[in-house]
């Protein structure tokens, strides 16, 4: 994997096999980075909570994470639509089993495909991690998305992919987060192994109001657990990242 993968990061790689591994991680990655994959618990804001995307960029650049503020940014409507016209043509030279994975996928890529123009991505200035948020239309919505994926989810936790000669055979360990001011909090790790090579990345996930938000952090190499000293705690910088947006 290369460095920061948001929700729809996708790098063209110089090399046939940089490309089939990245084009293959990257399918694995948007599947579980535009959904959750268990529904937790929290006091969410009231349903009337909807927050624009100036709001929400307003509220990730004051996210400070051990001294350091994030730098937030609106992704660019063309640039990320072409990511997932990218993704989808993956997706479909790609083979995934179980069948029902690569439906996941496609909802996911779908609902999210019609959102995209109100993507925000906030990074440290070493790519540790992202925080990923995409207001939608209500909270509603965002409820709506968060809890299919959890449903289709959990039969994904066991999954293999194979593209142009390449395979990748991932699992999947989630659990459910409390989250204060938010619904739907979840967490997985997730390790992914091709060609000898074990990739981990953990994501921690929740709605607030009409915002689904994501933090992502990959290539852990010795584990992803958030208590590990080399690693970021994502679960405190998703409740963070929660925290300022619902104080918006």
């Amino acid at each position: 994997m290369g460095s920061t993968i948001t929700p729809m990061s996708f790098s063209r790689a110089t090399s046939t096999r940089s490309r089939v591994a990245r084009s293959v991680t990257a399918v694995a990655v948007a599947a579980l980075a535009l959904t959750a994959c268990s529904s937790g618990g929290g006091d969410e804001p009231g349903p009337e909570a909807s927050y624009s995307q100036d709001q929400v960029v307003s509220a990730l650049n004051s996210v400070e994470v051990e001294g350091e503020t994030l730098s937030a940014e609106t992704m660019d409507k063309n640039d990320a639509g072409s990511q997932v016209e990218e993704l989808e043509q993956v997706l479909d030279e790609a083979s995934i089993e179980p069948a029902q994975c690569k439906d996941l996928v496609k909802d996911a890529l779908d609902t999210s495909s019609g959102h995209v123009e109100n993507l925000v991505v906030a990074t440290p200035s070493g790519g540790e991690y992202a925080v990923t948020a995409m207001p939608m239309g209500s909270g509603d919505q965002a409820t709506e998305h968060a809890q299919t994926a959890n449903q289709q989810n959990e039969d994904c936790r066991d999954f293999t992919m194979e593209l142009m000669g390449s395979k990748i055979e991932a699992s999947i360990e989630p659990r459910d987060l409390d989250i204060d001011n938010g619904s739907e909090g979840a967490f997985m790790d997730m390790t992914m192994d091709m060609g000898g090579q074990s990739n981990k990345m953990a994501q921690a996930s929740a709605v607030v109001g009409n915002t689904f938000v994501v933090v992502s952090e990959q290539n852990s190499a010795g584990g992803s657990e958030s208590s590990s000293a080399d690693t970021p705690d994502i679960e405190a910088i998703l409740q963070e990242s929660v925290n300022k947006i619902s104080e918006q």
